[in-house]
């Protein structure tokens, strides 16, 4: 196991090869060796406590810590970050978590008491908590969003055919009766990941920012009926269009609606269906009267996507930047923002 069999903090001995050499403090019940943790904000953390007492300390993933360093004896949801004894003079100076409700009979006088730095233990100790709230924060709202995904996403349906042209609003009976669903993609801003090549499937052309980006599929009464899994903002239209699931729940003779950067003609014949996209121009030509009443038209009936669209976009987390941390359940996050919208009001 190399350098992941001894305790990676400056002047602590415990090295698992040797556990009757083990020197284990009063608030450990069960001293253990805890590797680093998968988030990476927290590994940076870590990483810096270890080198308060190694002046050469090199970060590596294989590294250690023991339960001595940390205040509930062992790496638990509340104490995710080691604060305990990490430099080599807190061996002998430092108390443990349960002698320090005992202080006054700890033989320190009130002269050397007074010679202590207050302010910066209680920087120290508001930044420690700042940390563990905010892991416990994290925690707790992961939690919940993926329960949240369990219980709602049932009400992201794909309806049959039948039921869409029963639900067809007016304004698609004469020019599109067979028209299934309105699709488009959009893109959410999320925080620049560490690693170059995640940067690059994130990055984003088009916002010039990493951004995670998603497939959303309308009724056209404006019900979201399908959504797909988050992609790196690097992913076209066509590629996501073609990976993900939906091209699958199409049946022969639907039509689809999209805009004019969804170059899925062939893959929709595949399967049968159609494509309603407003004609393209051909270089600076002037389109004909008869392509513009077609791209009047998708556009008014197409501005259903943009305002489902922006009803997801309301909520907050989508609107602003996503963090790091919460990148595992982005497509929870979505699907439950999605579900939600399905909750309100119809658009048409």
């Amino acid at each position: 196991m190399g350098g992941g069999d001894r305790c990676a903090v400056g002047g602590c001995n415990n090295d698992r090869r040797y556990p009757e050499r083990y020197i284990i403090r009063s608030h450990v019940s069960n001293l253990q060796f805890h590797s680093l943790p998968k988030d990476l904000r927290l590994r940076e953390i870590w990483h810096k406590k270890i080198s308060q007492g190694r002046k050469n300390y090199k970060p590596s993933d294989y590294v250690k810590i023991c339960s001595n360093h940390f205040e509930d004896g062992e790496r638990t949801a509340r104490c995710q970050i080691p604060t305990l004894f990490l430099t080599p003079g807190d061996f002998s100076t430092q108390h443990s978590p349960h002698k320090r409700k005992n202080r006054s009979t700890s033989g320190v006088t009130p002269k050397q008491a007074a010679k202590a730095t207050p302010d910066q233990e209680t920087d120290t100790d508001r930044n420690n908590n700042a940390c563990i709230f905010d892991s416990l924060l994290s925690s707790i709202f992961i939690t919940w969003v993926r329960l949240m995904r369990l219980e709602l996403s049932s009400l992201i349906v794909w309806p049959s055919r039948e039921v869409v042209r029963q639900n067809l609003p007016d304004c698609f009976q004469h020019f599109y009766p067979k028209l299934r669903c309105i699709i488009d993609c959009t893109e959410v801003f999320i925080e620049t990941p560490s690693s170059l090549d995640t940067q690059a499937k994130c990055w984003s052309d088009y916002k010039h920012n990493c951004t995670v980006t998603f497939l959303v599929a309308i009724t056209p009464n404006g019900s979201i009926s399908y959504v797909s899994p988050c992609y790196g903002g690097r992913a076209s239209d066509k590629f996501i269009t073609n990976d993900c699931n939906f091209l699958n729940l199409l049946e022969p003779y639907d039509q689809v609606m999209a805009d004019r950067g969804f170059k899925i003609k062939e893959d929709l014949m595949t399967v049968q269906a159609t494509l309603a996209i407003p004609p393209s121009t051909v270089g600076s030509l002037q389109m004909c009267s008869s392509a513009v009443k077609d791209t009047s038209k998708i556009a008014n009936v197409r501005i259903y996507v943009e305002q489902a669209i922006g009803r997801l976009k309301n909520y907050r987390f989508l609107k602003n930047e996503i963090p790091i941390t919460c990148l595992p359940v982005v497509d929870d996050i979505v699907i439950v923002s999605c579900a939600l919208c399905n909750l309100l009001d119809p658009l048409c």
